[in-house]
């Protein structure tokens, strides 16, 4: 995952302005991912998966005000965006790579948001599964905002054209858009949302869900019940 640290590492001074002018609705997803987190968890200790620049823990934070969160990413320079822009709160950062990093500590809410769709195979997405299912508390909840795969040739094409018609309508140029499509085969490994709850209920999740999708991109999670 080095290149995909030096990607971030990167971008990252322009992550936030970027995000919103190659990803259609994210405001939108952001919400949903948070309205997916049940209200009756007054104080719940959260895992932020890739947290990037911090907009999820931001968006957590306003509607769970003593959350207790942990925001865990393999760049620091999306960390210290994120130390900046959430700096009045008390928010434990972990800088790694949570492929292989053990998630050691336990939670009532494990988020992730356009993260774990660089996890290269089926096999290690499964493996992160896993890990994310052993490190929630019983009734725990996991909600996943990401980029998903059609599974079929038509709705591929489909996805990929409204991709498209948003960035033109942000004025993005053509070279804009064969980069971002560029950057987005080097370094995405989607699955369909069919793989994703086999996978879920092979770990042992239940009450597997969608809760929004917009074409290619889509909020989905599953409940801890032992």
């Amino acid at each position: 995952m080095s290149d995909l640290k030096q990607h971030f590492d990167k971008v990252a001074e322009n992550y936030d302005k970027e995000i919103y002018k190659t990803f259609p609705r994210y405001d939108e997803m952001i919400e949903a991912l948070v309205n997916a987190i049940p209200t009756d968890m007054d104080s719940p200790k959260v895992l932020d998966l890739g947290c990037g620049t911090g907009n999820i823990t931001k968006k957590v934070l306003e509607v769970f005000p003593n959350a207790k969160v942990t925001c865990l990413d393999i760049s620091d320079k999306m960390i210290e965006i994120s130390k900046e822009k959430l700096s009045g709160y008390d928010i434990e950062y972990v800088l790694g790579d949570f492929t292989i990093i053990d998630i050691i500590d336990n939670y009532d809410v494990i988020i992730s948001s356009l993260a774990l769709h660089h996890i290269k195979t089926d096999e290690e997405k499964l493996e992160m599964y896993k890990y994310i299912f052993n490190a929630l508390n019983d009734g725990g909840v996991f909600y996943n905002a990401d980029v998903v795969k059609s599974d079929s040739p038509y709705n591929t094409e489909l996805n990929e054209r409204k991709y498209i018609e948003y960035m033109q309508s942000k004025n993005a140029t053509n070279k804009e858009i064969e980069d971002f499509k560029n950057r987005r085969n080097d370094n995405d490994s989607p699955i369909t949302l069919f793989k994703h709850f086999n996978l879920l209920e092979e770990v042992g999740f239940s009450h597997i869900d969608v809760i929004w999708k917009y074409y290619g991109n889509a909020v989905f999670g599953a409940t801890k019940i032992e």
